[in-house]
């Protein structure tokens, strides 16, 4: 090749790299700017690929259910937010707080469901904001929300299986407790008999006590409250493992009753005059042995049983209506939900698997609150549950 060839060709690089390096900022700009709405484009492409579904779960808004720590409540939302997450596609959340934090949380809509309304002890609450109409109350989750004095059944009945004779065949009624004052001695004081009653603190514990002296027990019987809900339950299933006779305070639904067979004491049927007693005689605040021979009778009655209602806010229920429809509907039931917290505790899960047990095995019953395509879906993540499980 001639040096003059040599040189032309050095001359044409040295003008291509002087052009390259005076080209605009602009043209570069312009380069970055094209790969933006290629990458932009791109993007969007992908997204319209996307399942609809995803793409409308993603702007669904977190549904909170308040938490005040009972077993059943725990069952309950375990179950409805496993629908609601999976058949319905919402985010869920739940929010533990303590009833009157429930209260003014769902006044402000900062929690929208509450899965159980005991109405009775929050009544003044209740009726204040629904008749605000900032709470919409839904239909019942259980029918029964009895609580009273209970017996093993084969206190009373026997038990062939375990070879238990009837011990006290005469039993109905808490009128019918002295009669058997040596059978449920007390093992600290065994000239009287003793009745477990509901735990210290508890409201109940000073509606026990007053109803226990307005039967005229006093004369024959202790009263014991237990100081935590495992030392009630302990003194419940300590007895009934041996076959031996106790008579305890207790309520549904609860695991207790979903394992053990109890028979609760029949009382004088509740009444609004009764009531009214009991709660003046609570106000004063005065509940102790004093009380003996004090109460009048017409101071004694069964606790109420009502259905156990839904609720939530009414700022939830415009905008989720069929949330809101799902909701209404779901009844579990108090035997259903007795044997659902019976399989909780004597396997040791907690309650969202509790849940899971429930829509593997009741199929016939929660596939009727919602529709066809949300029970497929439900269906299709219980078995995925199922499968990781195992």
């Amino acid at each position: 090749m001639s040096k003059r060839l040599n040189m032309f060709i050095v001359l044409i690089l040295t003008l291509s790299v002087l052009l390259a390096a005076c080209q605009p900022a602009a043209v570069e700009e312009q380069s970055v700017a094209d790969a933006g709405e290629s990458a932009e484009e791109t993007s969007t492409d992908t997204a319209a690929e996307e399942p609809a579904a995803e793409s409308e779960a993603a702007e669904k808004p977190t549904v909170t259910f308040g938490d005040t720590q009972w077993q059943s409540l725990w069952i309950n939302n375990a179950v409805a937010m496993f629908v609601v997450e999976h058949g319905y596609g919402y985010p869920v959340e739940e929010v533990t707080v303590t009833t009157p934090v429930m209260q003014q949380a769902m006044a402000e809509n900062e929690i929208q469901v509450m899965m159980e309304i005991w109405w009775a002890n929050i009544e003044e609450w209740w009726n204040t904001e629904r008749e605000a109409g900032t709470i919409v109350e839904l239909g019942p989750i259980f029918e029964s929300s009895a609580q009273g004095y209970y017996v093993p059944r084969y206190v009373i009945e026997g038990d062939e299986e375990r070879d238990i004779e009837p011990m006290a065949p005469d039993l109905v009624s808490v009128f019918d407790l002295p009669k058997y004052q040596e059978l449920f001695a007390d093992a600290e004081d065994p000239d009287m008999g003793v009745i477990i009653s509901c735990i210290t603190g508890w409201n109940c514990a000073e509606v026990n006590r007053i109803k226990f002296y307005a039967y005229g027990l006093g004369d024959t019987f202790n009263i014991v409250e237990p100081g935590s809900s495992g030392a009630l339950d302990a003194a419940i299933a300590g007895p009934y493992k041996k076959g031996e006779a106790v008579v305890s305070y207790y309520w549904e639904p609860t695991w207790l009753l979903g394992v053990y067979d109890m028979v609760m004491l029949e009382e004088p049927a509740y009444s609004e005059e009764c009531w009214s007693q009991i709660t003046a005689i609570s106000e004063t605040g005065v509940i102790d042995e004093s009380l003996i021979g004090n109460v009048p009778a017409e101071a004694g009655c069964a606790f109420e049983n009502y259905a156990i209602p839904k609720a939530v806010t009414a700022e939830f229920a415009a905008q989720e209506p069929d949330l809101t429809a799902f909701l209404d509907t779901m009844f579990i039931g108090t035997e259903n939900l007795n044997k659902i917290s019976a399989y909780m505790t004597q396997n040791e899960v907690e309650a969202d698997e509790a849940a899971v047990w429930y829509l593997e095995n009741y199929e016939d019953q929660w596939q009727q609150w919602v529709p066809e395509d949300v029970a497929a879906k439900v269906a299709a993540a219980v078995a995925a549950a199922v499968a990781d499980a195992e």
